[in-house]
């Protein structure tokens, strides 16, 4: 069986600090850098990853700093989409989704449009790479999007947790209801207006469940709520 590779793409909001996404990056196979954030990935990480490539439209980096990458800096002119969406595109068509996880870190901090757009960008790939193992760490939880079962589309997803784990969910598609069990506040059959309503929930025991004919966006820290 083919190992599966740990793929770490590096975004130029606030480099991480928390244990968990530090240990993605520290362990990945391979980093895919924006280019605004290879200065953090040299200055803070330390010694650069044996795999890694820097990827962008450049407005970022120095002419001698291009140079100095060589073969490791891949320029992309297209200005449809942020650097993120460009480094996952490069990821998802190098290596193969069914046999890869990917990571994405640096994502959220800074400006908070930046912020916004990064997260919502989990729908999008998940809609361009049906399948995908994705998810984005950052320095107090994770976040990944929930798709629901194809044949099953309703039926209730059982997910790991812990009790006292804060968890948030976003319907992508807040027309379509959604059902929650497990946790403090149980949610049955729930349309949200808000981005608020149904957030800041708790577990109970180590599962819960999420049952939506629609994507859901997920929040779970890695703390519990003291």
């Amino acid at each position: 069986m083919e190992k599966r590779k740990h793929i770490v793409i590096l975004a130029a909001g606030d480099f991480p600090s928390h244990p968990v996404p530090l240990r993605a990056l520290r362990q990945a196979d391979f980093v895919v850098c924006c280019d605004s954030a290879y200065n953090s990935l040299s200055t803070i990480h330390g010694p650069l990853p044996a795999d890694f490539v820097v990827i962008g439209d450049g407005d970022s980096l120095s002419g001698e700093v291009k140079r100095r990458l060589g073969e490791r800096w891949i320029h992309v002119t297209e200005q449809d989409y942020n650097d993120l969406h460009k480094a996952v595109a490069w990821a998802t068509s190098t290596f193969n989704i069914q046999h890869s996880e990917f990571h994405i870190l640096g994502a959220t901090g800074r400006r908070e449009d930046h912020t916004l757009g990064n997260i919502s960008y989990l729908a999008t790939f998940d809609d361009e790479y049906p399948g995908i193992d994705l998810d984005m760490l950052t320095d107090f939880g994770r976040f990944f999007l929930l798709s629901p079962h194809p044949r099953q589309p309703s039926a209730h997803i059982p997910l790991p947790t812990f009790p006292g784990q804060q968890i948030s969910i976003f319907p992508v598609d807040p027309s379509i209801p959604f059902s929650a069990t497990g946790l403090r506040w149980p949610v049955d059959n729930m349309k949200t207006t808000r981005w608020w309503q149904a957030t800041l929930n708790e577990a109970l025991a180590d599962t819960f469940t999420l049952a939506s004919a629609g994507p859901l966006l997920v929040f779970q820290t890695y703390d519990a709520k003291l």
